[in-house]
């Protein structure tokens, strides 16, 4: 904004004497101007030296701080061979950002479509992170490590996503283990897939498994996966699952489509 101009002080007016009077007093009027000549100059008092400001009297603007920026979510889907041949050109075209693929399940299974559907999302430009279907009666360590080795065997670029872990009561063992016993060997899951990837994993927790074993406040350290296809989740998370029914280019039938939370760079 440009500042107002000052307008300059309206001059002092003297009162008109005689002629005759100033020229009684013509011998006090020495010194004066040719515009003073014809007034009585009015009183006024010693103007006090104006002081020069110290370089701390100087106004100053205070620095502006400014709040932490977070860029725009990405949105991405999730997949696994159940979608069958993607077209990934076609999905990255929809501005989609990434893809979660499913890698393996328990300790023998390996998703059939994994390794060329990461190669193939890589390719078209998006990040690509794998997720392991969890056993709910199989060892997490023998999980982990069949884990890890599919992820080795099919590496990305650029930089994969954080791997993931999938929690769900689909296809479980006949007796599931008690919440104690099982959230062992998650953790057991967790800590060598990290210690292998040197990422932390992402959880994701179906809601038939949490209303089961409610697991979302134990597993609070870890970033969390959230499907909530009614709106935004009422927990804490990293990546919200908003929808198992989009329409995406490339793939046939419905998707799976999720948002994820970037941090500013």
């Amino acid at each position: 904004m440009s500042r107002p101009r000052l307008r300059p002080a309206a001059r002092t007016v003297a009162v008109a004497v005689a002629l005759g009077a100033v020229l009684l007093a013509a011998g006090s009027l020495t010194g004066c101007t040719a515009e003073d000549a014809g007034s009585t100059p009015a009183r006024t008092s010693t103007p006090s030296p104006t002081s020069t400001p110290s370089p701390t009297d100087a106004p100053t603007t205070a620095p502006t701080t400014r709040a932490p920026r977070h860029r725009p979510p990405w949105r991405g889907i999730d997949a696994s061979h159940h979608q069958g041949q993607i077209d990934w050109t076609a999905v990255a075209g929809a501005r989609l950002r990434f893809a979660y693929l499913k890698a393996s399940e328990g300790s023998t299974f390996t998703d059939p479509e994994f390794a060329a559907n990461r190669a193939a999302a890589s390719a078209a430009g998006l990040r690509v992170g794998g997720y392991h279907y969890f056993s709910l009666c199989t060892p997490g360590a023998a999980q982990a490590a069949h884990f890890l080795a599919v992820l080795a065997d099919a590496p990305s670029r650029p930089q994969p996503l954080p791997p993931a872990i999938d929690l769900e009561l689909a296809g479980s063992c006949a007796a599931p283990p008690a919440a104690d016993a099982l959230l062992g060997e998650v953790r057991a899951f967790l800590r060598a897939v990290q210690r292998g990837t040197g990422q932390e994993p992402v959880v994701y927790l179906y809601p038939d498994f949490e209303d089961a074993y409610g697991f979302a406040d134990d597993l609070a350290d870890h970033r969390q996966w959230v499907r909530s296809l009614d709106g935004p989740p009422s927990r804490e998370w990293w990546m919200w699952q908003r929808s198992a029914t989009a329409t995406v280019p490339g793939i046939d039938g419905p998707a799976d489509l999720n948002v994820m939370r970037r941090p500013a760079r």
